[in-house]
């Protein structure tokens, strides 16, 4: 498994800088261009269509329905590690988020093996869409604050507008849909495409595990192999419909299989909103023990350290305990007199019971019985 881990890292890489090339050579101004036969391509990003179309209906109405996840035992993917414990990666990459764009890899390249999924195509993306969720994730994958993208009613040049599809259960907003989570899939996609990749029954945009595995069946979703430089580049505009985009995800891409960080010139830059983090709700009241009125959301707590104290919040100290009181001492009047020990009484030992052996009658020692 290590050896074809590298092998792919390694082909991937030099897919990455194949795809660098051809798209350095087009231009800097290649945002702003649909590539040739690309017409049949629906985006996932909030750069849907370059002029504003109202959306007044979901555009998914129910969720597709998937084979189930196979189980840990059988999925190549799960690592028996806690996610805490797992360091960073190359460039940094925070170790959960590393884990998840493994897990998802080995399990697309179960489903689906032509599509030679490879962990550094879902880090180059992670790390466009939200610098890998600004690397705050708790012990399970979700972000620590929502990771949001701009808010998609037309006011921004060059996004959709899509009102609401999910009632604000992802996004927080109940009017309009914004793209969500670190790899920013807005809810009427996630809708069509979001998958559970930690196991906990919930498909989450905002849990890194969910959303590797959810990227990763967009990509292979597209066809081809991600080893090839057109279904790759295919594959990643289905993603965000910018040749700049797909440079920046296969530049990262590649640094991340070679450990090294891209150059500036293989950054174009993306004509894009950037996203914004929506930090943690503020308590509506203090814990229990503690008094005052919460002013700020508690900083999070590493693995296995106590929570930080609520910004605002006082810990009441508690009430002294009452002295107990002394017991009364004895009068002498009512104090008895200590009586002397009783002599021991002797009790003779019983003798031991004989047993008693019956002879037979002999004369003339006895009487002999009348005739």
């Amino acid at each position: 498994m290590a050896h074809n881990t590298d092998r792919r890292a390694l082909t991937s890489a030099a897919v990455a800088a194949g795809v660098i090339g051809v798209l350095t050579a087009v231009s800097l101004t290649m945002d702003h261009s649909r590539p040739t036969g690309a017409a049949g391509i629906a985006p996932a990003a909030e750069t849907a269509t370059r002029a504003p179309t109202v959306t007044t209906e979901s555009l998914v109405t129910t969720p597709s329905s998937e084979t189930p996840p196979p189980t840990e035992a059988d999925d190549p993917g799960a690592a028996h590690i806690e996610p805490a414990t797992i360091p960073d990666g190359p460039l940094g990459i925070p170790g959960i988020a590393l884990d998840a764009y493994h897990r998802a890899t080995d399990r697309l390249n179960v489903e689906k093996p032509a599509c030679e999924m490879d962990w550094t195509l879902l880090a180059g993306i992670g790390q466009v869409e939200s610098n890998q969720g600004r690397g705050r994730f708790d012990v399970h994958g979700n972000t620590i604050g929502r990771i949001l993208g701009p808010r998609l009613d037309g006011t921004l040049p060059g996004t959709a507008v899509i009102t609401d599809t999910d009632g604000g259960r992802f996004d927080g907003d109940a009017e309009f849909d914004r793209a969500v989570g670190p790899v920013q899939f807005i809810p009427s996609t996630w809708a069509l495409l979001g998958r559970d990749g930690n196991g906990d029954g919930v498909a989450d945009p905002n849990n890194i595990y969910d959303g590797a595995l959810a990227a990763a069946t967009l990509l292979c979703g597209q066809g081809g192999s991600m080893g090839d430089p057109a279904a790759r580049t295919r594959a990643v505009l289905a993603y965000n419909n910018s040749l700049a985009y797909v440079a920046n995800v296969n530049a990262w891409a590649h640094g991340y299989a070679v450990n090294s960080y891209p150059l500036p010139a293989d950054l174009p830059e993306i004509h894009q909103p950037k996203p914004i983090v929506e930090p943690p709700a503020i308590p509506e009241r203090c814990p229990d023990g503690w008094e005052g009125e919460p002013t700020a959301a508690p900083e999070p707590a590493l693995p296995g350290e106590p929570g930080h104290p609520v910004p605002g919040c006082t810990e009441v100290a508690p009430p002294p305990a009452e002295p107990t009181p002394p017991s009364p001492s004895p009068s002498p009047e009512n104090t008895p007199t200590p009586q002397p020990p009783a002599p021991p009484v002797h009790v003779a030992p019983v003798p031991p019971v004989l047993p008693v052996f019956e002879l037979p009658c002999i004369a003339p020692f006895c009487v002999p019985p009348p005739a």
